[in-house]
């Protein structure tokens, strides 16, 4: 019984956290980060194109005024300043008084983490005794990796973004 519910639980934040990782993986995002990173500088086809359609998607979803999106979309000369993580998940912060906060999405990835924290032990205990649960562990991991990874580079996205519409730091 408490196999099943561990093994359940596995699944269910793995796939939570695979499911907020889809933006990363569709045809924007492993362009804008190769290109945030500098990995082929200004010389990527589409890049341009794909950097304003992307400030325009999350200056939609956050009814941003265009002179805010305009400053975002004017970071295009700063790759690694840009911040794609959330250009990609614009639904993990909220704007509320003219900051943005953690939206209702990333308290999610935080609380998935947190069922990672408490279920990886005893899953891990599981598997040394049975060989052929030895998957469930490892999705925890990575789920945990993801999740993490996700949160960190929000938060840094968003107080940039705080700063760069708003003009004061946190």
């Amino acid at each position: 019984m408490m196999t099943t519910l561990l093994i359940t639980a596995t699944v269910a934040v793995s796939l939570l956290m695979l499911l907020v990782w889809l933006p990363e993986m569709r045809e924007a995002g492993p362009l804008l980060r190769r290109w945030s990173r500098g990995g082929d500088g200004p010389g990527i086809p589409g890049i341009g194109q794909a950097v304003d359609n992307a400030v325009g998607a999350f200056a939609r979803v956050h009814s941003l005024p265009e002179e805010d999106a305009a400053r975002v979309r004017d970071m295009k000369v700063r790759p690694a300043m840009m911040p794609v993580t959330l250009l990609l998940h614009p639904q993990l912060v909220r704007r509320e008084h003219g900051r943005f906060v953690r939206g209702r999405n990333l308290t999610t990835v935080i609380a998935g983490l947190i069922v990672i924290a408490l279920i990886f032990p005893p899953v891990t205990g599981i598997a040394l005794h049975n060989i052929s649960l030895w998957i469930f562990p490892l999705l925890n991991v990575a789920a945990f990796v993801a999740g993490v990874q996700l949160v960190k580079q929000a938060y840094s996205d968003m107080s940039l973004l705080n700063v760069l519409i708003t003009g004061k730091p946190d």
